[in-house]
């Protein structure tokens, strides 16, 4: 027995290497999405997963876990072992929900590890074809001769809807009211039926109603006209400044190996310039960015900084 026990733990040493340097991915990765399948969220999430699969071979499994404004499948993701097998699909949500709601079960800044930003998606400004304004400019000087009659449609605190409008309520000085709404689909048909004057939807809801007349689109939000609807204008070009799209990107819970973030980096940045991928995020409007772990870690910051400004009170309750 006293023979054997040195050459077994040699044995041992010599495969401790292998099992280390096993190449990352080996079994399957699942991606945790805060919302439900359909959503923009997850339409980004199914097409990187179902590419990863693609390159990799190797399942990845899409997870909706819906509920509490994202918070609890962030909480869920954040707490998963950081080891590159679950990954998390964030957006401005991430960053944003925790303004308005105190405890969430995660710090956005120290319970990930940033992998990639990936695009952009912009909303636009619809309004009722009876409102008599054909340009941002046009409802700015309708919102100023009548403080507090016009009402925005909002999907609820910190949505892609409630942020822009409330970034253009503060940037033009004026007064408009937010009526809150559970469901996209009946905020537009009230748009479009005159019984609220505006909304901010994605490009994806909102262009089968642009384009048959039942809304008038005035704006996108990005910081530049976008490639699927080039004829509509940028915001920032009646009101200088302004950008409220939606990013999205990849995390994975802190302490994932720099080795395996870098991998995923790489993948997704080769994944968003295949043409077949471009021609797909081109339906729903999104602008395809790319970049490196530290890009999207400064882009939830700068973010955080810009709508905690906007909201200062619930920033401060939050804290």
């Amino acid at each position: 027995m006293k023979l054997l026990l040195p050459s077994v733990l040699m044995t041992c040493a010599a495969l401790a290497p292998l099992a280390h340097s096993q190449e990352y991915p080996d079994k399957p990765i699942r991606i945790v999405v805060g919302f439900s399948a359909g959503t923009a969220t997850d339409t980004m999430a199914r097409i990187i997963g179902a590419k990863l699969n693609e390159s990799w071979k190797v399942p990845v499994v899409v997870e909706n876990r819906e509920g509490a404004a994202g918070t609890i499948s962030a909480g869920m993701a954040a707490r998963a072992t950081p080891d590159g097998y679950t990954l998390y699909m964030a957006s401005t949500t991430l960053i944003v929900t925790p303004i308005f709601i105190t405890n969430v079960p995660y710090n956005a800044f120290k319970d990930f590890a940033p992998i990639s930003l990936m695009i952009d998606v912009p909303t636009v400004l619809v309004v009722s074809p009876q409102l008599a304004a054909r340009s941002v400019k046009e409802l700015i000087e309708l919102a100023k001769a009548s403080p507090g009659t016009l009402n925005y449609a909002s999907t609820g605190k910190g949505t892609a809807s409630h942020l822009a409008a409330e970034l253009l309520k503060s940037m033009a000085g004026i007064r408009i009211t937010e009526v809150p709404y559970k469901v996209n689909a009946q905020a537009m048909s009230d748009v479009s039926s005159k019984q609220i004057e505006m909304y901010y939807p994605n490009l994806i809801l909102a262009l089968p109603y642009i384009q048959t007349g039942r809304v008038r689109a005035l704006a996108v939000t990005g910081s530049a006209r976008s490639r699927a609807v080039p004829d509509i204008p940028a915001m920032a070009e009646t009101v200088p400044g302004y950008e409220a799209a939606n990013w999205y990107g990849l995390v994975a819970p802190a302490h994932t190996p720099a080795r395996v973030v870098a991998k995923i980096n790489a993948e997704v940045t080769r994944i968003l310039k295949t043409p077949d991928v471009r021609e797909r995020l081109d339906l729903f409007g999104a602008d395809v960015i790319g970049g490196s772990p530290d890009d999207l870690a400064k882009r939830m910051k700068s973010g955080y900084t810009k709508w905690a400004a906007l909201f200062p009170a619930e920033a401060g309750k939050s804290r």
